[in-house]
């Protein structure tokens, strides 16, 4: 009886124990949880906005002289030289044959904006008629009947493109005429160089005016195309904006030391947009939590 009496009075103290022992481990546990961190490394920041810009070419657009059944004798899009046969024109008995005059892209189709929106009066450009500027383009194709008077093709300089940038004043103030900018489509790497000309700022819309490095010939027949207007990207420990706080130490993020633990590390934010920034301060490696937020580490309010 005393051996099974020694083995009830030992059941409750090892229940204790164990109890107690998951209990901590619980607590480790859910504080850990409440982590949620990065790695600093070395990375890239873009600093840009997103904006469905205005395409603005120097074209011209050549109507038929001729009423008749029309045959096109070049590609889309296709380079050629002055003088290079583009169409023939059938009417009745009389075959029309029509030669461009200038070098550059050929192309059948139009919209009617060719003469509003060119580069030659791109000062010009009513901009309150901006959000109205939706290309619609018509495509002539061969054995077509064409009326005279209505486009029958179109010329393109290869060496001029200009876009039109709508952005929010407080976007476009940071934009200096001269400035050296990169575009960058969606789902693309490539970086197209761009100069802006000018900065149109208005109450609550502004437009800034860039001229492209180089011809773009998979625009051809699109008016509107949406782009990351890139003014700077820069190089460094890249970490989120969110993992930055302040406290009466100064500004900083927490380091994590140990296993549910942390501590403040100051850092000076160099440069970064509205979710990531460079930073000095921290090495590459160093666990950053990131939602700092969550703990009340002393900021000030």
């Amino acid at each position: 009886m005393k051996k099974n009496k020694s083995r009830l009075g030992f059941k409750p103290f090892v229940i204790i124990f164990i109890l107690l022992i998951g209990l901590i481990i619980a607590l480790q546990i859910f504080g850990a949880s409440r982590f949620e961190t990065i790695l600093a490394s070395e990375g890239e920041v873009i600093d840009g906005f997103w904006a469905k810009s205005l395409i603005i070419r120097d074209e011209k657009v050549v109507t038929a002289p001729v009423t008749g059944t029309v045959t096109l004798d070049c590609s889309e899009g296709e380079r050629i030289p002055a003088g290079t046969k583009v169409c023939v024109i059938e009417s009745g008995e009389i075959a029309k044959k029509m030669y461009n005059r200038q070098a550059g892209l050929i192309s059948y189709a139009v919209d009617g904006l060719e003469s509003s929106l060119n580069s030659s009066q791109l000062n010009q450009i009513d901009l309150k008629k901006f959000a109205d500027y939706q290309g619609n383009y018509k495509h002539l194709l061969s054995g077509r009947k064409i009326a005279a008077g209505e486009p029958l093709y179109r010329m393109i300089n290869n060496f001029d493109l200009y876009l039109i940038i709508p952005a929010r004043p407080v976007q476009a103030e940071r934009f200096r005429n001269n400035e050296l900018i990169f575009i960058q489509e969606n789902d693309s790497t490539e970086m197209l160089k761009a100069r802006v000309i000018k900065v149109e700022n208005q109450l609550e819309q502004s437009y800034i005016f860039v001229e492209l490095d180089s011809f773009i010939p998979r625009w051809l027949n699109i008016r509107r195309v949406n782009l990351n207007i890139i003014k700077n990207i820069y190089r460094g420990i890249k970490i989120p904006r969110q993992a930055v706080f302040n406290q009466p130490a100064g500004q900083g993020v927490l380091k994590v030391t140990g296993y549910n633990k942390y501590e403040f590390e100051k850092v000076v934010i160099l440069e970064g947009n509205e979710k990531e920034v460079i930073v000095k301060g921290i090495g590459i490696g160093e666990e950053i939590i990131i939602n700092p937020a969550d703990f009340n580490y002393g900021r000030e309010g």
